[in-house]
């Protein structure tokens, strides 16, 4: 009879496990519903501007939760393209701050490094490290800003496409939370 309440007690232990780890994998595999979605919003400092963002890509209504960080690592990117793009439109007109310009340009070629180990490192499952390299891409855009902390000019626009790139880039952090079980 012992015995039998053992294998029983152990069969209900390895189902217990089995049922866990199929919900922890439904999570990563089943599609975001729009809950789940504001939820994730909500860690945002514009939980609005998020979900709008977030919404406005198709691919969001039937992504799971890693396809959500890679719609979000894909607009960080397109972001930080545009914005590498438009520093550079300014280098020439802008002569005294050339090389303030040049930094900037070279921070945003480091960010956009960073978002592709970000999406390698979403394809492999590794969560911890997109979080790592959003971090980093945030850390350059960090610097491109205090180059003109004290700069005698700072073009409003690139302000503003550096702060819309690091509210992107909050958007990737937050998911790579989620997908690490830290939300």
């Amino acid at each position: 009879m012992a015995t039998s309440f053992t294998s029983s007690s152990s069969a209900l232990s390895l189902s217990l496990v089995l049922f866990c780890i199929g919900l922890s994998s439904a999570r990563l595999t089943g599609k975001v519903t729009n809950n789940e979605l504001t939820h994730i919003c909500s860690k945002t400092e514009n939980p609005t501007l998020c979900l709008r963002i977030l919404k406005a890509d198709p691919r969001s209504t039937t992504a799971d939760l890693k396809g959500l960080g890679q719609v979000s690592i894909d607009l960080g990117l397109t972001k930080a393209k545009d914005t590498k793009n438009y520093i550079g439109s300014l280098i020439k007109p802008h002569g005294l701050l050339q090389e303030k310009f040049l930094s900037c340009l070279k921070n945003y070629e480091n960010s956009i490094g960073n978002l592709q180990n970000a999406n390698q490192d979403l394809r492999t499952d590794d969560y911890n490290g997109v979080k790592v390299q959003t971090s980093a891409a945030t850390t350059e855009t960090d610097e491109c800003k205090q180059e003109f902390t004290f700069a005698p000019y700072s073009p409003s626009e690139l302000t503003k496409k550096n702060q819309d790139f690091d509210f992107l880039c909050s958007i990737i952090l937050v998911v790579s939370k989620s997908l690490l079980g830290q939300n």
